[in-house]
C-alpha cells in the first residue's frame, strides 16, 4: 500500500474522526487516502482556524485532535494555533506537507526547516521520511500528545515518502496504569489541610484531564474549602455552590484578591502554571503551598512549594476526602461580594454596557450549553461575571490568548456537543481575523450564535495607551454593514442597540437554531472598571 493509506489507517486506529486543514500540492497523496477511509477532512478557510478547532474538539474531549496544512506558508499560518495548544496544555496533532529528499535543500521556494519551526512549540517535532517507521511514529506522537502536561506534537510527511509503497499496520493502543498512591505524603497533605484556617482550593483544567471533577467537588464540600476556578479550570465547582468562587485570574484587580492575601494554605488542584503567575495570587500572609497535580509543577519565580503529590488525581483526592473535618466557608463574605457584583449592572442604554451584554447571555444559555470567547475586553467581562456551573461551557482562552479564536471554537465546540446551545462572543477585531469560518460552520450545519462587541477599534489597548501616556494611536478603524456582511455568509444578521434587544436577539437565534451574529454596540468605557 502507499504510506499515505499507511498513515490514514494509523489515524483511523487513534481513534481520529476528522482532520481539519487546507490541503496543498505536497499532501495530495494524504487527501487522496482520506477520501476513502473513515475519517473525515473537514476544510477550513484558514489554517490556524483549523489548529483552533482541533483543539477545542480535544479540549471537550480530552484526547488528541488532528489539523492538517501544506508546507512553507500553510505551516506557518497554523503556527499561532499550535502554539496556543502548546501553552493550553492541549493535546494535538499537526499534520504538514514537506518537499522530497530530493527538494529538501536552502534556498529553495516555499521550503523551510519545519522541525526546526515547530520545535519550540510543540512536545515533539517528528518526520516521517521512512515510511516504514510510520506506526510507531504516530503511535509515539499521540501518546506523546496525550500524556501529562498534554500538548501538541508536530508530524511532518515529505511528499516523496507519502507516495512510496509500504507494508505494515497500526500499532495497538495499550492503556498505562497509574502507580500506588504515596501514603505518607497524603498524610502529609493532611495534616496541612487539618491544621490551616483559611485554605483554598486553586482548581485548574488538569483536573478535568484526570476525570476527576466529581471526587474534588467531594472532597472541597468534606472539608469546607472554598474553590477558585482558573480560567481553564472554571465549572468543576458549579456556581450556585456557596464554595465556588467562579473564575479567577484578573491579576492585580482580581475580585479575590483579599482571599489570596488572607489565605493560610493554598492547594493546587490540577494547575497548570502558565494560566496565573504565582506574583498575582501568592501574596499577602505567609501560606503553605500544596500541589496535587498528575505531572510535576514546573518552576517559575514566586512558586514555592512545600508539597507536592504527583499521581492519580482522582485517588488521591478520594484518600484525602475521607475522615474530613469540615471547616467553616471563611470565604464566604467573598462570594457575597461576588454575587453583588453580577447582579449590581448600569442601566440599560445604548451603546450597550458589556455587563449588561453578558447578563444577557449568560442568560439565555443553560448550565451546559457552551459560550466560547474570542480575545479583548469581552474575555476579561466574561471572565469577571459569567456564572459558570460546569466544566467546560465556558471556554476562554488563557495560554497565547490569540484573536480570532472565538469563531473556530464555537465550530469545534458544536462538532462536539451538537445537541447544546453554542454562543461565541468576540470583539470586532477578531471578529475579522476568523470571519470566513462562517462560511465553514454553514457548510458543516453547525450553528451557533456570534455576539460582536463592536466599538470600531481595539478598544482594549487603546485603554491601556490611553491609561500609560494621556493618549492612543493605531487603535481605531471601520467596520462593513455586519448584518449584511453574515447574510453574505448565508447567516442571519441582527442589529440591535440595547441590551433588552440583544436578549429578544438571542432568544430567537438560540430558539430558531440559526448559524448567526448580533452586532452590538458596546460602550468600552467601563472598561476603566477592569484595571
Amino acid at each position: 500500500m502507499r504510506a499515505s493509506d499507511l498513515l490514514v489507517e494509523c489515524l483511523e486506529a487513534e481513534g481520529v474522526e476528522r482532520v481539519f486543514g487546507i490541503p496543498g500540492e505536497e499532501n495530495l497523496d494524504v487527501m487522496d487516502a482520506l477520501k476513502g477511509s473513515g475519517v473525515e477532512f473537514v476544510l477550513t478557510r484558514h489554517e490556524n482556524s483549523a489548529a483552533f478547532i482541533a483543539s477545542t474538539c480535544a479540549r471537550l474531549t480530552n484526547r488528541p485532535h488532528v489539523c492538517l496544512s501544506t508546507l512553507g506558508p500553510g505551516a506557518t499560518n497554523m503556527v499561532t494555533g499550535v502554539a496556543e495548544a502548546f501553552l493550553s496544555y492541549i493535546p494535538l496533532i499537526a499534520i504538514t506537507g514537506q518537499v522530497g529528499a530530493d527538494q529538501a535543500f536552502f534556498p529553495r521556494k516555499q521550503h523551510l526547516d519545519l522541525g526546526q519551526l515547530f520545535r519550540p512549540v510543540t512536545k515533539a517535532s517528528f518526520s516521517l521520511r521512512s515510511p516504514e517507521n510510520i506506526p510507531s511514529m504516530v503511535r509515539r506522537a499521540f501518546q506523546l500528545a496525550a500524556q501529562e502536561r498534554p500538548g501538541p506534537v508536530h508530524l511532518e510527511l515529505p511528499e516523496d515518502a507519502m507516495k512510496a509503497q509500504v507494508k505494515g499496520r497500526p500499532l495497538p493502543c495499550t492503556k498505562a496504569h497509574q502507580a500506588k498512591l504515596d501514603r505518607a505524603a497524603l498524610g502529609k497533605a493532611r495534616d496541612i489541610i487539618s491544621s490551616s484556617k483559611r485554605p483554598l482550593i486553586l482548581a485548574g483544567p488538569g483536573v478535568f484531564r484526570s476525570g476527576a471533577g466529581s471526587s474534588l467537588r467531594k472532597f472541597a464540600r468534606s472539608w469546607g474549602i472554598p474553590v477558585a476556578h482558573t480560567w481553564h479550570g472554571t465549572g468543576v465547582m458549579p456556581y450556585d455552590d456557596e464554595l465556588s468562587l467562579n473564575t479567577v485570574g484578573l491579576r492585580a484587580k482580581d475580585r479575590a484578591r483579599k482571599v489570596f492575601e488572607q489565605m493560610d494554605a493554598v492547594l493546587l488542584i490540577g494547575f497548570d502554571v502558565p494560566e496565573f503567575q504565582p506574583g498575582f495570587w501568592n501574596v499577602g500572609d505567609p501560606k503553605k503551598v500544596v500541589g496535587l497535580v498528575a505531572a510535576p509543577l514546573e518552576a517559575v519565580p514566586g512558586l514555592q512549594v512545600d508539597l507536592q503529590l504527583v499521581g492519580p488525581l482522582d485517588a488521591m483526592l478520594k484518600r484525602l476526602s475521607t475522615d474530613a473535618r469540615r471547616k467553616e466557608n471563611w470565604a464566604l463574605g467573598l462570594r457575597q461580594d461576588l454575587q453583588a457584583c453580577i447582579d449590581g449592572c448600569p442601566a440599560d442604554s445604548s451603546p450597550v454596557k458589556p455587563q449588561l451584554a453578558v447578563r444577557a447571555i449568560r442568560a439565555r444559555l443553560g448550565r451546559s450549553d457552551i459560550c466560547t470567547s474570542d480575545v479583548g475586553a469581552h474575555l476579561l467581562w466574561l471572565a469577571k461575571l459569567y456564572p459558570v456551573y460546569q466544566e467546560n461551557t465556558l471556554l476562554l482562552t488563557n495560554g497565547l490568548i490569540p484573536m480570532g479564536i472565538g469563531i473556530p471554537s464555537a465550530i469545534g465546540a458544536k462538532l462536539v456537543h451538537p445537541e447544546r446551545k453554542v454562543v461565541s462572543v468576540v470583539g470586532d477585531g477578531g471578529l475579522m481575523m476568523s470571519a470566513g469560518e462562517l462560511e465553514t460552520a454553514k457548510r458543516l450545519g453547525t450553528s451557533f450564535v456570534t455576539v460582536v462587541f463592536n466599538d470600531s477599534g481595539l478598544g482594549l489597548i487603546k485603554l491601556k495607551h490611553e491609561k500609560a501616556y494621556k493618549r492612543h494611536y493605531g487603535t481605531d478603524f471601520g467596520n462593513p454593514d455586519l448584518v449584511k456582511f453574515a447574510e453574505s455568509f448565508g447567516a442571519v444578521g441582527y442589529r440591535v442597540k440595547t441590551a433588552k434587544e440583544l436578549d429578544e436577539a438571542l432568544a430567537q437565534a438560540l430558539r430558531n437554531d440559526e448559524l448567526a451574529l448580533i452586532d452590538v454596540p458596546i460602550d468600552y468605557r467601563e472598561n476603566d472598571g477592569l484595571f
